[in-house]
This record gives structure tokens, C-alpha cells and sequence, in this order.
């Protein structure tokens, strides 16, 4: 009985939240042609972009003929009544658009070991994404913060992770993940040239390796959420605690979702836990997926607004030195 009562409410949950992102069954709507991924199709539409921002309503989507992205804001409240926030995106990418990123100006090279520069310029995030646009920008693993030079050839953080942006390797100094693992625990998400994502331990694989896989982008923050369809064996044991949370992760290859989380933990509001986090990526048909930098970090922009970020108490977002973006419009 028990077990019926939890398949009953996880189809319950799957009926409410599958029919906001799914675009499958929508081909026409005001005049503009969507295909089955949510990408324009035909060749009378209005326009060659479509968009749709409803704040009131928690609803943002994007289309053009190579990339598709819709975003759901969900608001909860738990038992204590306290506030949870949340928004899920799923994205559809393409060759001709594939995940970018956007990244401030590199500071003055220094010869440092495993660091290819010393840190990223931190700017306010309103303009990092004025200065590089795109239709959808999130946090990500805030590595030019770990390797921001504090003296006498050391930099902020011992270990960096494996750092690589646009296939240009930044650091590789990593952790032992057979030592009991620090936070962040760097585990990795490689994205490789044919949109395809995959999760990796700290250490599974030297940047070299990575590059000779294919790998384009590697992020390092972790831990990892889900690998080959599995959820994480020890998430409960690696700061399982409420917080503002970013994670990435792929169904196919070109296809991902994307959940960022709001709250800093108050008396008004909760945040969530890491087996949320992995459960929801599950739930969403994710078989890889990595946990990014959360906490007062986490900002989520469309169309260069900010439309969820991690501290919502708070008056000002923390700095940022590179974001991942989707539907990069060009530096301004």
C-alpha cells in the first residue's frame, strides 16, 4: 500500500511539472511554428527569435531555428513555512549553438604551478552579462576565485580542479579522491564537442585527457549528482544541507536541464539539499549531472535579467567572474 501511495504521488508530480516544460505537443502558438524540441520551424513565422518573459506568472521562453529554452519558476513552502523557490529550464541546443561560456578579463599572467592565470576580474554580475549578452546565463563553478594570487606564489585555494573553458586548459591542480575530500570536492563535468556531458570524480582524468576525449569545457565544483543514470552513493555524507543550489545536467546529448535553486537559509527562507537536487535532476530524465557553486553565488539571467539568484534577502549579488551561457550574443 505504502509503495502505491509513493508511484501515485510521483505520477501526480510527473503530470503537474512535465506538461510546463515539455514543448512536444505545442506546434503553433501566435502565429509562431515550434517543432517537437521547441525549436522554430517553417519559414512564416513572426520573426526569427521568439520570446516570452512573465514574470507574474514564472515563465520565460526562448526559440529561434537552434535553440530552444523554456524556464518554470515553482515556489513552495515547507512544513515550518518557510519559503522555497526554485526554477527549472530545459534546454535544447544545436551545432550551430551550442553551451558557452562568458568569462571577465584574465588578470596578469603569473608563473604558478598547474594555473595557466592568475584569477578572473570579479565584476558585479548586472555587468558581466551587459557586457557579454546571451538569452539564458547561470553561475557556474566560480573557479577564478580559487586561483586569485594571495603572495609569494600561492593562490587562494591549494587546489583549483580541472579547469577548462573553450578548450583552453586553465588549472589542473585537483584533489585525491581517496583522501576524505574537502568542499568543494571538485568532481567534474566534461561537455564534449558532439553536446554530449559526463561526470567524472576529481581526479578520474588529467586535462590532457580530457582534451584528447573531446572535452570543450570542463567545470570542476561538484559533487556530482549523477553518473551513467546513478545518483551519487555518499551525497548524504557531502554538505547535505539546505542551500541555494546551481546544477547542470544532461538527458541526450544537446538536451539539458538546468535547476537553480533561491533561499539562503533565514527565518523566511530554506533552501535545499544536495539528494533533492539529484532526485529532481533523476526525475527529469538526467543521467548526468553536477552540483556548480551555490550559495549567495547563484544568480540565473534571461535576456540579461536576473530573474532568480541565491540570496533573495539580499540587496546586492556577490561578483562573478564567468558564467555559463546559452545563446551567446557577442561581447559589447
Amino acid at each position: 500500500m505504502k509503495m502505491m501511495k509513493k508511484l501515485t504521488s510521483l505520477l501526480m508530480v510527473l503530470l503537474l511539472l512535465l506538461p510546463g516544460l515539455s514543448l512536444a505537443e505545442e506546434t503553433e502558438k501566435d502565429g509562431w511554428h515550434f517543432d517537437e524540441k521547441g525549436f522554430l520551424t517553417g519559414e512564416d513565422n513572426p520573426g526569427e527569435e521568439y520570446i516570452l518573459e512573465d514574470e507574474d506568472k514564472g515563465v520565460w521562453q526562448y526559440a529561434s531555428k537552434d535553440l530552444s529554452i523554456k524556464i518554470n519558476r515553482f515556489r513552495e513552502q515547507t512544513k515550518k513555512k518557510k519559503k522555497q523557490e526554485y526554477c527549472v529550464a530545459e534546454i535544447w541546443t544545436s551545432p550551430d549553438s551550442p553551451l558557452g561560456v562568458i568569462q571577465s578579463a584574465p588578470k596578469d599572467s603569473l608563473k604558478l604551478k598547474g594555473v595557466a592565470y592568475a584569477g578572473m576580474e570579479q565584476r558585479h554580475v548586472e555587468d558581466l552579462i551587459e557586457k557579454n549578452p546571451s538569452v539564458l546565463a547561470v553561475s557556474d563553478d566560480m573557479y577564478g576565485l580559487r586561483i586569485i594570487p594571495v603572495g609569494k606564489g600561492k593562490t587562494k585555494y591549494d587546489y583549483h580542479g580541472v579547469i577548462i573553458r573553450n578548450g583552453e586548459v586553465i588549472a589542473t591542480k585537483t584533489r585525491n579522491s581517496k583522501k576524505k575530500r574537502s568542499w568543494p570536492n571538485l568532481d567534474t563535468m566534461a561537455v564534449y564537442q558532439d553536446g554530449s556531458m559526463k561526470t567524472f570524480d576529481c581526479d578520474a582524468l588529467t586535462a590532457e585527457e580530457y582534451l584528447e576525449q573531446g572535452a570543450v569545457q570542463v567545470f570542476a565544483f561538484g559533487p556530482w549528482l549523477l553518473s551513467e543514470g546513478q545518483v551519487h552513493p555518499n551525497l548524504e555524507k557531502i554538505n547535505n544541507y539546505s542551500e541555494p543550489r546551481v546544477a547542470l545536467g544532461m538527458i541526450e546529448p544537446y538536451h539539458y536541464i538546468l535547476i537553480v535553486t533561491a533561499g539562503r537559509p533565514t527565518k523566511k527562507y530554506q533552501g535545499y539539499k544536495l539528494t533533492w537536487l539529484a532526485d529532481k535532476m533523476l526525475e527529469y530524465g538526467c543521467t548526468e549531472a553536477l552540483n556548480l557553486d551555490g550559495g549567495d553565488t547563484v544568480a540565473l539571467a534571461f535576456n540579461n535579467k536576473i530573474i532568480i539568484h541565491g540570496n533573495m534577502e539580499a540587496k546586492n549579488l556577490r561578483n562573478l567572474g564567468s558564467m555559463i551561457a546559452f545563446g551567446e550574443r557577442g561581447e559589447q
